[in-house]
C-alpha cells in the first residue's frame, strides 16, 4: 500500500509533509503549537520567578509611593508650637516671608524651608557652673583690680522684627555673637568706673547701670534691628580676690570697733554727766531740805519761848535741840533715864511725843 501524496493547501503541488513551508509559495504547511502542553521545569521555574519578582516590585512601588506621600505631608504640614514663630524661606526666589506665629498648623509648599525662631522669654547665664552658658566674667575696677562678674540677662524678642533679624542672623547664633559680647563689653565698661571698694558700697547703682548699658547697646545695634523688646538683669556676684577680701574685711572690722568704741565713750559720757546731775541734784534737796528744816526747828523754838513766856531764850533753844537730837538717836524711847555719875540718883524725864494715843 503506498504512502498518501502530501500537497500544499494552497498551491496544490506536492510537497513533503515534515517541511514547515511550501518550497513552491512558502505557505505554512503546520502549526508551530508543541505537540505536548507541558512546560518543561527550567522554562516553569523561571515563570516563577518571574512572578515573585513582579509582587516584590508591587509591593516595593507601594512603599515607595507612601513614603513619598509621607514625605510630602510632613514637608507640608507644619506645627508651630507656643513660644515660636514660623519663617518661611523659599530657596528658587530667595524670598523669605512671615512670622506665622504659634500655637498654630500651617500648610506649606514642600520645597519651601520652615525655620523656627523662639521669640518669648530667653536667658543667657554667666557664671562658674554646669548650667551656666558662659563662664563668669573677668573685669578690672577703677584702681585695676581684677574680679570675676556673675550675671544673668533675660529678654524676649519682637515678632514684627524677626524676618529681619533671621536675614541678619540666618544661623540663628545671635545670643552667641551679639548678646553675650555686647553684655561682656558693658560690663567690662561699668566697672571701670567703680573703684573695689566701691563694687560693695555700691552694687545696686552697679548692677542698674550694667542693666541700663547693656540694654543701650542692643536697642543701637544695626544687626539686631530693634528685636529685643524687654531686658531683665541680674547681678549674682562679685568675686573680688581673696587677699583683697581680706582686706575689705579687716577694715570693717576696725570701723566697727572704732564705732563701738565711740559708742561706749559717749555711753560714759552720758552716764557720767547722769550721774552727775543725779548728785547735783541730790544736794540741792538736801541742801532744801536742811534750810527747810532749820526754818521748821527755828519757828518750833520761837513758839516754845513764847509759850513759856521766859526770857532765856538761849537755854530753852539747847533744850529743844537736845530734845530733837535724842529723838533721832532713839526715836521710839519715851522715857529717858541720866545718870550723874557713881552713887548719885539719876534723873528721870518723860519726853514729850507727838502721838494722838493716851
Amino acid at each position: 500500500m503506498s504512502k498518501p501524496v502530501f500537497k500544499c493547501p494552497k498551491c496544490g503541488i506536492e510537497t513533503d509533509e515534515n517541511l514547515p513551508y511550501c518550497r513552491s509559495c512558502g505557505a505554512q504547511l503546520k502549526s508551530e503549537e508543541p505537540k505536548s502542553r507541558r512546560i518543561p521545569f527550567p522554562l516553569a521555574k523561571a515563570g516563577g520567578r518571574l512572578r515573585k519578582v513582579m509582587k516584590l516590585s508591587a509591593v516595593l512601588g507601594l512603599v515607595v509611593i507612601l513614603s513619598v506621600a509621607v514625605l510630602f505631608s510632613s514637608a507640608m504640614f507644619v506645627n508651630v508650637p507656643v513660644g515660636y514663630a514660623l519663617i518661611l524661606v523659599d530657596p528658587l526666589t530667595k524670598a523669605v516671608d512671615g512670622p506665622v506665629l504659634g500655637p498654630t498648623w500651617y500648610i506649606k509648599a514642600p520645597w519651601i524651608q520652615g525655620i523656627q525662631i523662639y521669640y518669648a522669654l530667653d536667658s543667657l547665664g554667666m557664671w562658674d557652673g554646669i548650667e551656666a552658658d558662659y563662664p563668669s566674667v573677668p573685669c578690672f575696677s577703677r584702681d585695676q583690680l581684677e574680679m570675676r562678674i556673675d550675671i544673668m540677662v533675660r529678654w524676649t524678642l519682637n515678632p514684627t522684627n524677626l524676618v529681619d533679624l533671621y536675614r541678619s542672623y540666618p544661623n540663628l547664633d545671635w545670643k552667641k555673637t551679639a548678646i553675650a559680647s555686647m553684655a561682656r563689653e558693658s560690663m567690662r565698661f561699668v566697672t571701670a568706673n567703680f573703684t573695689a571698694v566701691e563694687t560693695v558700697e555700691k552694687r545696686v547703682l552697679i548692677a542698674a547701670s550694667m542693666r541700663n548699658e547693656i540694654l543701650r547697646r542692643l536697642i543701637s545695634e544695626p544687626s539686631l534691628v530693634g528685636a529685643i523688646f524687654s531686658l531683665e538683669f541680674d547681678l549674682r556676684n562679685i568675686a573680688l580676690p581673696a587677699s583683697y577680701t581680706a582686706a575689705i574685711e579687716a577694715k570693717l572690722v576696725a570701723e566697727q570697733q572704732k564705732l563701738q568704741s565711740e559708742f561706749q565713750r559717749e555711753k560714759i559720757l552720758i552716764l557720767a554727766n547722769a550721774t552727775a546731775q543725779e548728785a547735783i541734784i541730790r544736794a540741792r534737796g538736801e541742801a532744801q531740805s536742811k534750810v527747810i528744816l532749820a526754818n521748821g526747828t527755828r519757828q518750833a523754838i520761837e513758839m516754845a519761848i513764847q509759850a513759856a513766856g521766859v526770857t532765856n531764850s538761849t537755854t530753852i533753844a539747847e533744850l529743844y535741840l537736845w530734845v530733837e537730837a535724842l529723838k533721832q538717836i532713839a526715836p521710839n524711847v519715851n522715857v529717858l533715864i541720866i545718870t550723874t555719875g557713881t552713887g548719885e540718883t539719876p534723873l528721870i524725864f518723860q519726853l514729850p511725843s507727838n502721838s494722838t494715843q493716851p
